[in-house]
């Protein structure tokens, strides 16, 4: 495979692998078995993986810097949850009383889950990926017309299977003015991301403090989620609390890209132990080795003498 080839399918593999694998979601061990989730890995890999190669690649070829990479998955993240899993609306997902924490009638929405799922997916199934990626083949375009005509043919499969996967397990529209309002949202964010011109600036800060930054953030936003008792507004309260400060510690001490995104690795990687023990021995030992495995690749990408541009 080319250069470029390999940075496209790197990022297209990663960018589900966190989303859905690494977080404890899914387990090729099953259930189900092997044969249904690895047909569920390249629906994954059609949603997040072409989600990530896109944002990418628009914000790159329009020499943006990371505010356009968070404002575009954002915009995604509203998307998936809002229009096909529709999981911001359906108060029993899963089986799960998602919207009942901080819940907010005149829109419909659990104000806790929303701020939980769309962060989940911005700074892991899209921002943590691309930093990795970028970290080892750098911020230039990686795709010409052809492939980018692809994989936004890929990324609308694969928006369309996950919405019939999502609507088959339970049946569930959400009403037509949350739809509208869900398109709305997203294609202002996507707007005003697009519109964001910050011309990238050299990196200055420190890799390790970024690290710590970006472990100790992390983590304590999935430990403020797990912690059941707390109430749900200083829950949320807290959350956007710490998604600011991490913004301003960036924006102002500007650390390589790849510093956070460890930090928000080890964090996943936690979580996902935690969650595979709940699961059983045969989960438990296939998300040790992946856990092991991607730490491997975050460390190895960490440690490249690259000297890039933090936007």
């Amino acid at each position: 495979m080319t250069f470029r080839k390999t940075a496209v399918a790197c990022l297209a593999v990663l960018s589900p692998l966190f989303a859905e694998f690494l977080l404890g979601d899914q387990y090729l061990s099953g259930p189900p078995h092997l044969g249904p989730q690895l047909g569920m890995f390249a629906m994954f890999v059609a949603l997040y993986g072409a989600g990530a190669v896109l944002i990418r690649e628009i914000a790159r070829r329009m020499n943006r810097g990371w505010p356009t990479i968070l404002g575009l998955a954002l915009g995604y993240a509203v998307v998936e949850e809002g229009l096909l899993t529709q999981t911001l609306f359906n108060p029993h997902y899963l089986g799960l009383d998602l919207l009942k924490p901080a819940y907010l009638s005149w829109l419909g929405i659990g104000g806790q889950w929303t701020v939980y799922v769309l962060t989940l997916h911005v700074v892991w199934s899209i921002a943590t990926p691309i930093a990795i990626a970028e970290a080892f083949f750098g911020r230039t375009p990686w795709l010409r017309r052809p492939g980018l005509s692809v994989w936004s043919g890929v990324l609308v499969l694969g928006a369309a299977a996950t919405f019939f996967v999502s609507y088959q397990m339970g049946h569930f529209l959400a009403a037509p003015a949350q739809l509208i309002g869900a398109f709305l949202v997203a294609a202002a964010l996507v707007f005003a991301a697009l519109r964001l011109k910050a011309t990238p600036k050299p990196v200055r800060g420190n890799r390790w403090l970024g690290f710590a930054v970006g472990l100790l953030a992390s983590s304590a936003f999935q430990g403020v989620m797990k912690m059941e008792h707390l109430p749900a507004w200083p829950t949320v309260i807290a959350m956007l609390a710490l998604e600011a400060a991490v913004v301003v510690y960036a924006l102002r001490v500007r650390p390589p890209a790849i510093s956070l995104a460890a930090g928000a690795t080890v964090t996943y990687g936690w979580v996902g132990l935690l969650t595979a023990i709940d699961a059983g021995s045969a989960a438990t030992i296939e998300q040790s080795v992946l856990v092991t495995g991607v730490l491997a690749l975050v460390a190895t990408a960490y440690l490249r003498r690259r000297t890039p541009v933090a936007g």
